[in-house]
């Protein structure tokens, strides 16, 4: 009853820095995470590389739940149906 729910910021952000760390960065935008990883680098040294989280919860940085569905494409397969009847005059 206890459960705490996990709560997951809108972008997700990993960097590895100079000292071999490789640490994740959260934001409610991606300026914000870009922010604090850039904070970092007073601790850790410059940044070798980042890039988007992807994971099971984050595509390419972005919250999962954030990226519009994909579009609903509905087929129906006619090539069993008769032609229709031919009309008279």
């Amino acid at each position: 009853m206890n459960e705490v729910p996990e709560v997951f910021p809108a972008y997700r952000l990993v960097a590895e820095f100079a000292d071999g760390q490789r640490l994740t960065f959260d934001g409610l935008t991606e300026q914000q995470a870009q922010d604090r990883m850039e904070a970092a680098q007073a601790q850790h040294g410059d940044i070798c590389w980042y890039d988007g989280v992807t994971d099971q919860h984050y595509e390419n940085g972005k919250y999962y739940k954030l990226a519009p569905q994909p579009p609903e494409i509905i087929l129906i397969d006619l090539t069993d149906c008769p032609d229709e009847p031919e009309k008279e005059d």
